[in-house]
């Protein structure tokens, strides 16, 4: 047979399982840090990277977690690490480098040390989970506040102005009542340190001094207190709520949460030395405060008490006034006249409770000057009283004497559930005794209560979907997602919150992800859809029975539009790690994708293998603009592009990375960022080279390795034959050669080809550099051929190989 030239295009795929010999023409089977030039065919070198801050975050700690919080509505910005117990805030934007400059740290308290966490943003704030703590809530730095309350002195009403101040619209404002007697209660979700408020154009201009109090513990009781190192951006001249601006104070531990207008939080009061020259409009009040544990709160819709009982002691009997209080109807109520100071009157709730709505029947108000002596609950052993009683319900020195609240401060007490006589169903039980005798005839017709929430225990992850904030890693349930009220994610109380159905056996979930509609859920040994809109028709569905999630920061929603699940329709896929290897779904079935690298999960392959020790610490990112997803190994990056559905070979970096992170820089774009083990960041896809720890460059060395081709690929291992020479079609460059190596029956070290010279990828004035190499193997088999560059600032992009060989005979089978 003659010589002849055969062109081979690589437009294959890499397999790295599969024997050399058994790939399809196009195929490689081996190489290290190429990428696919386009869905066509061709391989190039991946990108390189920049360093984002040149000065480590920590010196050798492990950057296990990137995040970005974008205020909706506003142009707060951050950039955040997880690094050595600690969250820290970038001083610079992305893309722009951070350089040398000092990150801030954010929270250094409630962060794991070596536990990546998850984040997410539900409304306007960003929650963050790792299982240290409590979930952790943070606004930015300037976030709206909670509740804007301004109080009428002279009418004794509390007017609510929360949205006007929050909406951002300058035709919408909060009218500040100017008399000395009146002020304005701003709440925040954590415990505060300023206020930035924006006038319209009604101000202040009398001399005044603003006057700020907190909500505090004192004396073991919830009180006011003046807050100290207070600095009013607002005064001008000598008048205070004259200019916008901010004002700030010392923030407190002591801090409690408290209930105005029926809104849970940290209520800051701000009154005045001086009457204001009128009053003062109000178009926007943002609050400052730093990431703190999450503390659960009350969503501002009562509760009906579950039973209620009035002890008369003369009579030494209880009366049942449950069907009286439950209903909104004054015609039935409970007959509350010439109640006595030794008569006890009873409420049950069905959590403990920091608050008691009566409702009073018109014209059957007490009249009496009689109030409240005791408010007492159960603590397990006995009756004792509540602290920081506040009887809204008094007027004049007369309890009862209107509708209203009750309020005490819950945040220092543990009340526990009890029996009551003739009601066997437990609760949690409180009384009421009055100073005297009530007037004859004192009706009240409704009772609920404001439910005090108990403490969150700690999460491993957090998740919005459907306007709810998801947490997941529950220690009681740990088989449920537990959810919070639908538009406040840090309430976790009442009716509209609670706990999903139990997703199988109780063995923890791993990760949820939003799914098209659903959420999907991962346990290790399983997975799940959640379907619905409200708790009331939130259903599970089981995906998977044997499949499961080994690594939860690998599972990702990829929204390219993925081919190979069906040919005529493309989807959104979900894609994780499991121990023997990586799934993808698309919301009916899995499918293992991980067999052409399976020599990373498989035990027979020893070498290679992922250890047993890595394999359930894992993570993973997705690159948007390359449509590939990255699985982070200890020494090796695996990457599958989602579109073209095929693995790259393996990737090293100078630095191995922890964690990447996908995300939109503060100009819109899509960038990859990662994380590694010596409290770096690093903008990936930036540069032709890597960076080390000390920012200098450091070659990015790429190959292929072919297939193993023969003269006859049905006999490729009977025939012989003569191998004269290689050809490649390459992206022609300003400098560069390529390092050619002749493998010869599949051996395992390859002899360099030079002759007459290596691979030059110079062509002056052209885009195609089409070089040669001359060969002289005889009585070969197979060849494969690897084609290398290991220059810095060189890249080796190559569509095809040409080589020429011709049949010599049949080899004699021994």
């Amino acid at each position: 047979m003659p010589l002849q030239m055969f062109k081979e295009q690589f437009d294959g795929k890499y397999d790295g399982v599969t024997p050399a010999v058994l790939l399809p023409q196009g195929w490689i089977s081996d190489g290290k840090n190429m990428r696919k030039v386009s869905l066509r065919g061709g391989w190039k070198p991946r990108k390189g990277c920049t360093l984002f801050n040149t000065t480590a975050l920590e010196s050798g700690a492990d950057v296990l977690s990137l995040h970005c919080y974008k205020h909706p509505r506003n142009a707060d910005y951050h950039f955040l690490a997880q690094v050595n117990s600690k969250l820290v805030d970038s001083p610079q934007d992305p893309p722009t480098a951070a350089a040398g400059t000092a990150w801030t740290t954010i929270e250094s308290s409630n962060v794991h040390a070596t536990t990546a966490g998850f984040s997410d943003v539900v409304n306007e704030e960003f929650f963050y989970a790792d299982g240290a703590s409590r979930p952790l809530m943070w606004g930015g730095d300037t976030p709206f506040c909670t509740g804007f309350i301004v109080y009428d002195g002279s009418a004794d009403v509390y007017n609510d102005y929360t949205r006007y101040v929050r909406d951002e619209n300058d035709s919408t404002e909060a009218i500040v009542l100017g008399t000395a007697s009146d002020n304005f209660y701003v709440c925040a979700p954590c415990r505060a340190e300023g206020l930035i408020l924006d006038f319209g154009t009604t101000v202040n201009t009398a001399a005044s001094t603003l006057q700020i109090q907190a909500w505090r513990t004192s004396s073991g009781a919830g009180t006011w207190v003046s807050v100290s190192s207070m600095a009013d951006g607002t005064a001008s001249s000598g008048a205070t709520l004259s200019v916008d601006g901010t004002i700030t104070w010392t923030r407190s531990t002591d801090d409690l949460l408290r209930v105005v207008s029926g809104i849970t939080g940290y209520w800051y009061k701000f009154g005045w030395s001086n009457a204001l020259t009128g009053s003062v409009d109000v178009i926007s009040a943002q609050v400052q405060y730093d990431m703190a544990p999450l503390d659960n709160k009350w969503d501002g819709n009562p509760e009906w008490v579950t039973g209620c009982k009035l002890y008369d002691n003369s009579a030494e009997q209880y009366k049942e006034y449950l069907g009286k209080v439950s209903n909104e109807s004054t015609s039935a109520y409970a007959d509350l006249g010439s109640v006595t100071e030794t008569d006890v009157l009873y409420f049950k709730t069905v959590e403990p409770a920091t608050g008691i709505g009566v409702g009073v029947v018109p014209d059957y108000e007490n009249t009496n000057a009689q109030t409240i002596s005791a408010l007492k609950y159960w603590d397990g052993d006995s009756w004792e009283s509540v602290t920081g009683l506040d009887d809204e319900t008094e007027e004049n020195s007369k309890t009862l004497a209107k509708t209203g609240w009750i309020w005490w401060d819950a945040s220092q007490i543990t009340p526990y559930r009890r029996e009551l006589e003739g009601d066997p169903l437990a609760g949690y039980w409180y009384q009421i005794i009055f100073t005297g005798d009530l007037s004859s005839d004192v009706r009240a017709y409704l009772m609920t209560y404001a439910p005090f929430p108990e403490e969150l225990p700690k999460y491993d992850g957090c998740i919005e979907f459907k306007g709810r904030l998801f947490l997941w890693g529950d220690p009681e349930y740990p088989n449920r997602l537990r959810y919070s009220v639908q538009g406040r994610p840090d309430c976790f109380s009442g009716t509209d919150s609670g706990w999903t159905d139990p997703f199988g056996n109780m063995s923890k979930i791993t990760c949820a992800r939003r799914f098209y509609n659903e959420l999907i859920v991962w346990k290790e040994d399983s997975v799940w859809l959640l379907e619905g809109n409200t708790p009331s028709n939130f259903g599970r569905l089981k995906i998977a029975d044997t499949v499961g999630l080994a690594s939860p920061h690998t599972a990702h929603v990829v929204e390219t539009g993925y081919p190979a699940m069906h040919r005529d329709e493309t989807l959104s896929i979900a894609i994780w790690q499991d121990v023997d290897g990586v799934y993808v779904l698309d919301g009916r079935k899995p499918k293992k994708v991980s067999l052409p690298i399976d020599h990373y999960f498989n035990p027979e392959y020893s070498s290679t293998v992922i250890a047993a020790t890595s394999i359930k610490s894992l993570s993973a990112y997705v690159d948007k603009i390359n449509n590939e997803y990255h699985l982070l190994l200890p020494s090796a990056e695996l990457v599958y592009n989602v579109v073209s559905d095929e693995w790259y070979p393996p990737w090293e970096r100078e630095q191995d990375l922890l964690c990447g992170i996908s995300f939109k820089g503060a100009d819109n774009r899509d960038y990859t960022y990662g994380g590694d083990t010596d409290g770096f960041i690093h903008r990936l896809e930036n540069d032709t080279t890597d960076k080390t720890t000390s920012n200098t460059d450091t070659t990015i060395t790429h190959n292929i390795k072919t297939r193993a081709i023969s003269a006859n690929p049905e006999q490729s291992t009977t025939l012989l034959f003569t191998f004269r020479r290689i050809q490649c079609e390459f992206k022609a460059r300003s400098s560069g050669s390529v390092t050619t190596t002749v493998f010869s029956d599949v051996d395992q070290t390859g002899a360099a080809s030079a002759t007459p010279s290596a691979m030059s990828l110079v062509n002056s004035g052209k885009d195609l550099a089409v070089p040669y190499l001359d060969e002289s193997v005889e009585g070969a088999l197979t060849i494969q051929a690897k084609f290398e560059v290991a220059t810095a600032d060189v890249e080796m992009e190559i569509y095809s190989w040409l080589y020429e060989l011709g049949l010599r005979g049949s080899k004699a089978v021994v």
